[in-house]
């Protein structure tokens, strides 16, 4: 029996993060993973999509010169092969810098399936492992719907776009998540005819007012429609494609496709690794787990998406440190959630930090929220901004900022100024303390500060 102080089960950006983190805290650590190193994230997620995207948004651009004077003569024609080709060039940099720090890090790598075959006890390998604390990070398998018929036609998750090799000519995206939201903009526009179909209206559970204007923004796309709220009633076979009867506010109609992109989210990757055999059981998929994101069984900890949770990378990462940390044995450390962000890498993109205006409401808070529109403020109007809207939460009574939602410019990066001042509980009133250069879209945060107090007073 090969015994450690904590064994690591998945080697993703969680796992890797664990294992690093238990190895710092002193414990004999190992970790086990099941096939290629580097994690969703840089292999077939985040890095990869970005790199796509850029592409798509560059061609964007490249044909929407008229406003700033240029001129373009001809077509731009997309070389798909092109893309994908520089793509993987990405993707393998990451993954060699990220399996560098891993071989570097100072813990055990087990190439192998590991599965817990008693309480501390797990087997990899043909061979038995046994660990004091463990930590499960197995990562995330793509999620589906039950559309009648789909099992007869030509489906594709976001793990197959990855691999694709020529350009679909028409394309149905299931799903109005960060995924489907977007491929289906990427795909629409580097030449597919898209048809995306939620049956939620946009963002609606996040912001549903920026999920307006991040509509209207899609409105304008000539490759992209929209079958929101919609759903697919019924999927047949046709030829090498699909024909899918769509039922949505328009009434019901039928679109051909090369193919449907089922993009509904991720389900935390927990089957096969012997949960029973320690007396564990997801609960509508989600492993249930406490602040210092130990589970129910006291010696196993959970982090990333094989909490079925926020999915997201840096949360990822952080839950992660806990858990490695916690299960070294060390000073418990917990999880603050406060700061939790996301965003959507849409042109223009979503981001949102904190807690935002609709939960708030549901929870009966006492907030004022202020806007701003990015069409009628200075830097936005110089860069030709036709959609954005900033919304800012604040306490009534203290003023102190409590979350930001962002549809517009740059709002990936714009967020974090939200995050930083709600790092150190700032106040409203703090933003007026601050230098904002001009002009700058950064400097819309006065706008927002501005019509918070007009309200406070």
């Amino acid at each position: 029996m090969n015994d450690y102080d904590v064994i690591v089960l998945g080697g993703g950006s969680a796992g890797s993060t664990a294992a690093a983190a238990a190895h710092a805290g002193g414990a004999k650590t190992l970790m086990i993973n099941d096939g290629e190193l580097g994690g969703l994230c840089i292999l077939r997620g985040c890095m990869p999509t970005k790199a796509m995207l850029a592409a798509a948004h560059a061609v964007h651009e490249a044909q929407h010169l008229e406003p700033f004077g240029g001129r373009l003569v001809g077509t731009i024609e997309v070389d798909f092969a092109r893309i994908a080709v520089r793509k993987d060039g990405h993707v393998a940099r990451f993954k060699k810098a990220k399996v560098e720090s891993i071989e570097a890090a100072g813990y055990t790598v087990l190439d192998a399936r590991g599965r817990f075959v008693e309480p501390g006890v797990i087997e990899a390998g043909g061979e038995r492992y046994r660990g004091a604390k463990f930590v499960i990070a197995t990562g995330s398998v793509p999620a589906s719907l039950p559309i009648p018929g789909i099992e007869d036609v030509p489906v594709w998750t976001s793990d197959d776009v990855m691999r694709l090799e020529k350009l679909p000519r028409r394309l149905i995206v299931q799903g109005g998540g960060p995924i489907g939201l977007e491929l289906a903009q990427f795909f629409a526009r580097v030449g597919t005819e898209v048809t995306l179909v939620n049956r939620s209206p946009l963002l609606s559970k996040t912001d549903a007012e920026c999920g307006l204007e991040l509509r209207n923004a899609f409105d304008d796309e000539p490759r992209l429609s929209l079958a929101i709220p919609g759903k697919i009633e019924r999927l047949t076979r046709r030829g090498k494609g699909l024909r899918a009867l769509l039922m949505s506010d328009g009434g019901e109609e039928q679109i051909d496709a090369d193919a449907l992109l089922m993009a509904v989210g991720r389900d935390a990757a927990l089957d096969g690794i012997g949960l029973d055999a320690v007396g564990l059981a997801p609960r509508d998929g989600v492993l249930q787990h406490d602040a210092e994101m130990r589970s129910a069984h006291p010696d196993i900890y959970v982090a990333g998406d094989s909490t079925g949770d926020y999915q997201i990378l840096h949360l990822a990462n952080q839950e992660a440190q806990v858990a490695g940390h916690n299960a070294a044995g060390a000073a418990a450390r917990t999880m603050d959630y406060r700061l939790s962000m996301s965003v959507v890498f849409t042109d223009p993109p979503f981001a949102k930090v904190g807690l935002g205006e609709q939960r708030a409401r549901a929870e009966g808070r006492d907030i004022i929220v202020g806007r701003a529109r990015f069409p009628e403020t200075g830097r936005a109007i110089t860069m030709e901004t036709a959609h954005g809207l900033w919304k800012l939460v604040v306490d009534r009574e203290s003023g102190e900022i409590l979350g930001s939602a962002i549809l517009g410019p740059r709002a990936d990066d714009l967020i974090h100024e939200v995050a930083i001042l709600m790092h150190f509980r700032a106040k409203i009133g703090d933003v007026f303390e601050l230098p904002w250069y001009h002009p700058t879209l950064s400097e819309v945060f006065l706008d927002l500060a501005r019509d918070i107090q007009s309200q406070r007073t």
